[in-house]
């Protein structure tokens, strides 16, 4: 998980490296993934690998938002105001 993280390229090989950048600056950059990062995966992954791609991304994306929200409910009926905002601790290490 800390390699997820810090997504250290040394840790990974080049086409997942490629995917995990993409992914990352797909989800958090405004503008999207820069020319380089789209490069990159392009490269390494032709039209159908790049869809299965997206789709494991937004599935993922989609289950942790329901999850967070569901968390965020349960918390509420329990009676919490809220809790712990901050990242897993992996993120803060």
């Amino acid at each position: 998980m800390h390699d997820l993280a810090s997504l250290d390229p040394s840790a990974f090989d080049a086409r997942e490296y490629a995917a995990l950048c993409w992914v990352r600056e797909t989800l958090t950059r405004r503008e999207g993934a820069s020319a380089q990062t789209l490069e990159g995966f392009e490269r390494f992954f032709d039209e159908r690998q790049r869809a299965y791609i997206v789709a494991a991304m937004k599935s993922m994306y989609f289950f942790n938002l329901a999850g967070n929200t569901l968390d965020g409910w349960l918390r509420r009926l329990a009676g919490g105001r809220g809790g712990k905002a901050a990242a897993c601790d992996i993120i803060q290490a």
